[in-house]
């Protein structure tokens, strides 16, 4: 074949292929056509499902804004019912807070969509709108020197007339140390606002003073200003009553509550919480021990509430609980801090579902620290009508014992063991007991004794360790129980969030010497390798197979 055959060949070939390929059939082109519009329909009805079956998920490693079961209940309540609830955020476009509460509220939106409204208002590029709301929700404002206004609530909650403001520093914490970092506290700020804005009763909660009681002003751990601030977004209205003043009363409280008592009651100082206790006041004792220094064998200091303890069927020993069980107890511990098992009973039944809770036996552990041991007593007939059995909430195990002379424990360098005198285990750390109401038809009056303060003290509140959260979380059901009310608010915190870096004057030289020297020193030996491989390839002619003949 001559090379003039050979470069004719090619085109005859290809205008041969060419008219041997057949054309497009009708019907094909029509199943494409229905093809396209089945997806398009497709699409449609994907989105019109999305859209009725609304869901969100939580991205974040932390799960910043994935709701707890609190406030999911609180949210499923207002669609339930129908209770519509208005929130106006006040925050301006550049404030780093608006992003996170918006994804919040988008979160609490798909949980109440028909009652649940809110509202973005930029007080800066919105001023007469802003105007008008703050008179109608007496929001008070001022101007910074830049010309900003500034609002002194950053989110509103109203339903009807009732109205809860929230302000920066319920939102955010910012945490102390060397790494400047915040806790988001979105979800509690919204949450209680929105319970604070639907109960429109408030409920009096008297916590007694004089005998150095832990105090709900207390900001320290061994204080109750968590549970004062948790109860008061729930509603409740709480004050501080001294029963070492002459004429003290507690006429009018729903709940009385003596919190870690480090001073002996003298004669008659109880009565006033008996009397309102027989009234129909719930009552919560938490008697923990403490030691009386002064005296050589250092005993547990006398308590003086027997007849306050009696209202519930139950004897305050003076004495504190060992645990001798070592898998109930921290290592190398001397047994005063240690897990006490719960008895089946309707607060602590709940324990069961939290995610902390470390069971045994099927019943959750729950820590007691430095705890009063107590006993039941049999009530002689007729003196105290209405009174059912106690029930244990908290028991020790077989192998513990009481401990009434500390100083012998105290100077002891080796394990302690029972003496004959003390009381063997199983002991009572706390107790639940419910009376007939005063009046026919009314709430029973409902009582719990514990022998240790930790559930309700701020250093529970400020341990994110299982085991304070389930001491704190079975806190919060016990006042829930006493005072036959929801569940109180009491959201898991959140995760710590860095918002700043700081660098020392080693950070920053060793910054530098990556910046400035080791990346550039980098790319510089990794383009001269690639020079040097392409410059010795280059102009060398790479051997071409010879072409077969004809």
């Amino acid at each position: 074949m001559s090379a003039k055959e050979a470069a004719k060949k090619p085109a005859r070939d290809g205008a041969k292929r060419e008219a041997s390929s057949p054309a497009v059939s009708a019907r094909t082109k029509l199943v494409s056509s229905l093809g396209v519009v089945a997806a398009g329909l497709l699409a449609v009805f994907v989105n019109v499902l999305a859209a009725r079956h609304y869901k969100r998920w939580d991205a974040t490693y932390a799960k910043l804004y994935t709701l707890s079961p609190p406030t999911e209940a609180t949210l499923s309540e207002i669609e339930r019912t129908g209770t519509d609830v208005e929130i106006f955020v006040f925050i301006g476009r550049g404030d780093p807070l608006l992003a996170s509460t918006r994804a919040m509220l988008e979160t609490y939106s798909s949980k109440a969509p028909s009652h649940l409204v809110v509202r973005y208002l930029d007080p800066d590029r919105d001023r007469a709108e802003f105007a008008r709301l703050k008179v109608d929700l007496e929001v008070h404002a001022d101007k910074a020197e830049e010309g900003r206004i500034l609002s002194d609530a950053q989110i509103v909650v109203r339903h009807g007339k009732q109205i809860w403001y929230v302000h920066t520093e319920d939102l955010t914490v910012l945490e102390e140390g060397e790494d400047a970092k915040v806790r988001p506290r979105i979800e509690q700020a919204l949450t209680g606002a929105i319970r604070s804005v639907l109960v429109t009763d408030k409920p009096r909660l008297c916590f007694t003073k004089g005998h150095a009681e832990a105090s709900i002003d207390d900001p320290e751990k061994q204080g109750l200003a968590v549970v004062k601030n948790t109860l008061a977004k729930d509603n409740f209205e709480l004050v501080s009553v001294d029963l070492g003043k002459p004429g003290a009363t507690l006429v009018g409280c729903r709940l009385v509550a003596v919190i870690g008592p480090q001073l002996p009651f003298k004669a008659g100082e109880a009565q006033p919480i008996v009397d309102a206790v027989k009234a129909g006041a719930s009552l919560l004792l938490a008697a923990q021990p403490d030691l009386d220094l002064e005296t050589a064998s250092m005993r547990p200091l006398p308590h003086g509430l027997d007849d306050v303890a009696a209202l519930a069927g139950v004897a305050l020993d003076d004495a504190f609980a060992v645990e001798e069980d070592a898998a109930l107890r921290p290592p190398n511990d001397l047994g005063l801090v240690f897990f006490a098992r719960t008895h089946p009973h309707v607060t602590t039944d709940e324990l069961r579902k939290a995610p902390e809770a470390k069971l045994t036996n099927g019943e959750p552990l729950v820590p007691v620290a430095y705890g009063r041991t107590m006993h039941k007593l049999a009530p002689p007939p007729g003196s105290a009508p209405g009174m059912s059995q106690s029930t244990e909430l908290l028991v020790s195990s077989e192998k513990s014992f009481t401990l009434t002379d500390v100083q012998g424990f105290l100077t002891s360098h080796g394990q302690l063991h029972r003496k004959p005198t003390d009381r063997q285990g199983p002991l009572d750390l706390a107790v639940a007991a419910e009376r007939l109401p005063p009046r026919p038809g009314g709430p029973p009056v409902r009582m719990i004794v514990v022998g240790t303060s930790y559930p309700f003290v701020n250093a529970a509140f400020y341990d994110a360790a299982p085991p304070s959260v389930l001491a704190r979380k079975l806190g919060m059901i016990w006042l829930s129980w006493l005072t036959a009310r929801p569940p109180i608010l009491d959201l898991p915190p959140k995760p710590s969030v860095q918002i700043a870096l700081h660098l020392t004057e080693d950070d920053l030289s060793s910054i530098g010497r990556y910046v400035l020297l080791y990346m550039p020193l980098a790319v510089f030996l990794v383009g001269g390798a690639v020079w040097l491989r392409r410059r010795s390839t280059e102009g060398k002619r790479l051997r071409r197979p010879a072409e077969p003949r004809e």
